[in-house]
């Protein structure tokens, strides 16, 4: 009897090893970047590191508790690293910081065994069309309800006159392009080696309506803190309509002129959105576009919705700024995915499950052999 039951626990004991061998998923791997190379422009990478103060550091922003980011670290590959590979979207690397012309720059990376550039977005990339047409249906789409809730003269909307001169705007964009949104923060990318998706997240502002009207309530002058003269409030009714003098760009963001067009409808239609988003309580969210080069396809990354990043950055002036790195903007695109995956590792359990197996094994034999 004593022997039956032993060989009855030692079936029990194989049984469940190879049941749990049988039943190893296919597990799906996110892949963050490997073997990162950063190109360089006159001999620097042209970059800035937003990496979290160490020790952690808090502050209230506007009601909502944020962890800073700290002072950008300038052309430092090192840091730049993490910034890439860590588990905070929130920390980024800036692609062209300098001014508001971006020349290319940016990393390629391998994402298993495909390979991925990420770079910034220069006027050379608008000149087909392609880039402008995509960006301007994406807005159009994002905003169409907004566009269309704000009148226009002659009885119109912006929405229709959006829609009447699209044409135009695409071409503007494909001779000028939109050099204000060509030097993005790049918070993470990873690829999904089962799904075959791809996702790049950009750091930017929650909220875009202060780079183009002063949302500022107060500012600083001569040392000290003052009432904003400057506040959109001032020059906006009841329902959010832009009152005062363009030509003095009266309500309009000390940030306005790097976030410009140069294009007078769009840039018309900026101020207006933000204007009526800003009365409105409602976030104005528009993210800065990276060129992505995964394996040899090129797309454009960017993105009209997102999400707070519950970080901002450290080295602003608070008067001044409560938005930036406060919004990670989220793109993604499915490609064919890895036909020859990593092969999967077994679960701890598993593992304790072929233990048990390979020693009944060698017992049986050490038996088999004294007998």
């Amino acid at each position: 009897m004593k022997a039956s039951m032993q060989k009855f626990l030692m079936t029990v004991t194989v049984a469940g090893g190879m049941s749990a061998i049988a039943s190893v998923p296919a597990i799906a791997t996110t892949l963050k970047p490997t073997n990162i190379q950063f190109e360089t422009y006159n001999g620097q990478p042209q970059i800035q590191t937003y990496l979290f103060k160490n020790p952690p550091t808090y502050e209230i922003v506007n009601g909502v508790k944020r962890q800073q980011l700290d002072n950008p670290s300038t052309n430092d590959v090192g840091k730049a690293m993490p910034a890439l590979t860590d588990d905070f979207a929130a920390t980024n690397v800036e692609l062209w910081y300098s001014n508001e012309s971006p020349q290319r720059v940016g990393f390629s990376a391998n994402l298993g065994t495909n390979t991925i550039k990420v770079e910034s977005v220069t006027k050379a990339d608008w000149a087909d069309g392609v880039l402008a047409t995509a960006w301007l249906n994406g807005f159009r789409n994002s905003y169409s309800g907004l566009m269309g809730s704000i009148a226009t003269t002659g009885g119109s909307n912006l929405l229709q006159a959006f829609n009447t001169n699209f044409n135009s705007l695409v071409s503007y964009l494909s001779n000028n392009g939109f050099n204000g949104a060509g030097d993005p923060n790049i918070g993470a990318v990873t690829y999904n080696d089962q799904t075959g998706k791809l996702q790049v997240d950009l750091v930017g502002h929650l909220d875009v309506a202060g780079r183009y009207v002063d949302t500022r309530k107060q500012t600083s002058q001569n040392g000290q803190t003052i009432d904003n003269p400057n506040f959109i409030e001032n020059f906006s009714t009841a329902d959010g309509k832009y009152t005062g003098n363009l030509a003095q760009k009266q309500g309009f963001s000390p940030d306005y002129a790097r976030n410009a067009t140069g294009n007078l409808l769009l840039d018309s239609a900026l101020i207006a959105m933000s204007t009526k988003s800003y009365r409105s309580s409602q976030a104005f969210q528009v993210s800065e576009i990276a060129k992505i080069t995964f394996n040899s396809e090129v797309s454009y990354a960017f993105s009209f919705n997102a999400t707070d990043s519950g970080a901002i950055a450290g080295s602003r002036n608070p008067l001044n700024d409560s938005t930036s790195h406060t919004g990670i903007y989220t793109w993604t695109k499915d490609y064919p995915p890895n036909p020859n995956p990593p092969a999967a590792v077994p679960e701890p359990s598993t593992i304790l499950g072929l233990v048990a197996v390979g020693g009944l094994f060698a017992a049986r034999r050490l038996s088999n052999q004294k007998a």
